[in-house]
This record gives C-alpha cells, sequence and structure tokens, in this order.
C-alpha cells in the first residue's frame, strides 16, 4: 500500500475543506427558500415536521488536522 506525504494529505483535506464551505454556503443561500416551502407545506399539512441532527463540524476537523501536519518554521521547532 502506496502512503501519501503530508503535504498530499494537507491538499486533499484543503480542497475537501474548500467543498464544505461552498456547500454550506449554497445552503446557506438556499436555506430560506426551503424553510419557506416547509412552512407552506406544512400550514398546507403536505409533509411530516421533522427535526435536523446536528453532526461534527468537519471543517474544525480538518483546519485542525491540516495544522498538525504541516511543517513547523524553524523558530518553532524543538531541538
Amino acid at each position: 500500500m502506496q502512503e501519501i506525504s503530508n503535504q498530499e494529505a494537507i491538499e486533499m483535506m484543503n480542497r475537501c475543506k474548500h467543498e464544505i464551505m461552498r456547500l454550506r454556503a449554497e445552503v446557506n443561500f438556499l436555506g430560506p427558500k426551503a424553510e419557506a416551502y416547509d412552512n407552506i407545506a406544512a400550514v398546507l399539512r403536505l409533509l411530516p415536521q421533522n427535526n435536523r441532527p446536528c453532526s461534527e463540524d468537519i471543517v474544525w476537523a480538518l483546519d485542525k488536522r491540516i495544522k498538525e501536519l504541516e511543517p513547523k518554521p524553524a523558530s518553532e521547532k524543538i531541538d
């Protein structure tokens, strides 16, 4: 099995992070429209009401791991 370097892992995580952030922006843009639709549907009793689950903030986790894997500047390295 071939292992990837830290730099390759960082690049992959950065791509994932930016894609998640782009999708979150899209959700924020479309959210009010979806909420209005849900409200109309609820008034008309077309859809059942449900709660939205919460999940771990993946962008935060990726950012944390990127910082752990990035090379430290020479002034921060401990000999």
